[in-house]
Formats: structure tokens, C-alpha cells, sequence
């Protein structure tokens, strides 16, 4: 009986080792990951932010097809919260500072839309994309210098 005992006495201290390394184990587990965790939330936290003396990059990508008369430009920056809509030169408005003006001095230029980070423009038949595609990749960028 007294031998059963002590097999149990060295058993129990056996298993108290035993849940003192998983218990460490864990502990040290849940501080690598709070760690990383932390990392990861600095890490893209920091990668929406330009750097204090960057230049905007203004459109990112367009959307222009040779047969259409309506070609999208998305931007890397959000121009308005709402949506703009200017079918003509006469319905800008006094607030404009000077993006929705200078757009519409692009030949060929009929319509413009403003969507967030999205520039719509419908132009007439007869103008072609390249200019205007410049253009407004080069006003845009312009006004973001100044602007933002």
C-alpha cells in the first residue's frame, strides 16, 4: 500500500510539472501573439498614411474604351462624400475650386461626374480619348498637390 502511495505522490508531482509547462507554454504563446497582433495593427495602420512630404498620385487606373463616349478614372483619394453631377460649364457652381472648371476646359468635354474616388466624363463623339486622358490625369494630379 505504501508503495502504491508514493507511485501516486510522484504521479501527482509529475502531473503538476506537467500543467506548469503547459501553463508557461501558454502564457508565452498568448505573448507572441499579442506581440504580432500588435505589429500587424501598427504595420497597416501606418500604410494608408502618405508621408509627410509625398505627392499624391491623383488617378489610379482608368477605364476608357475606344468605341464608348463615357470614360471612368479612379483616384487615390476620396473628392467628394456625395455625388456631383455637371452636364454642362454653366452648372458649376461657386464653390468649385477649380477642378470641375479646368476639366471642362479639356476639348471635347460634355459631362462630368464626381463619385467619391471615382471621375465619370462623357465627351462628344468627334473628341478622342488620349488628350482628354492626359488631361485629366494631369489636372487631377495638380489639384491634389494643391488641395490635399
Amino acid at each position: 500500500m505504501e508503495k502504491h502511495l508514493s507511485k501516486s505522490r510522484a504521479g501527482k508531482k509529475s502531473l503538476k510539472r506537467y500543467e506548469i509547462t503547459n501553463l508557461l507554454f501558454i502564457l508565452v504563446l498568448m505573448v507572441a501573439l499579442g506581440v504580432l497582433v500588435t505589429f500587424v495593427f501598427r504595420y497597416y495602420g501606418k500604410r494608408g498614411m502618405e508621408p509627410s512630404g509625398g505627392s499624391a498620385v491623383g488617378v489610379v487606373s482608368d477605364a476608357v474604351g475606344t468605341g464608348s463616349d463615357v470614360g471612368v478614372f479612379y483616384l487615390d483619394t476620396k473628392l467628394s462624400e456625395i455625388t456631383l453631377r455637371y452636364r454642362s460649364r454653366l452648372e458649376i457652381t461657386a464653390t468649385d475650386d477649380g477642378l470641375v472648371r479646368e476639366l471642362f476646359a479639356l476639348p471635347g468635354v460634355e459631362e462630368i461626374t464626381i463619385d467619391q474616388k471615382v471621375i465619370m466624363i462623357k465627351k462628344n463623339g468627334s473628341a478622342r480619348w488620349e488628350p482628354i486622358q492626359s488631361g485629366v490625369r494631369q489636372i487631377v494630379k495638380e489639384h491634389l498637390h494643391i488641395h490635399f
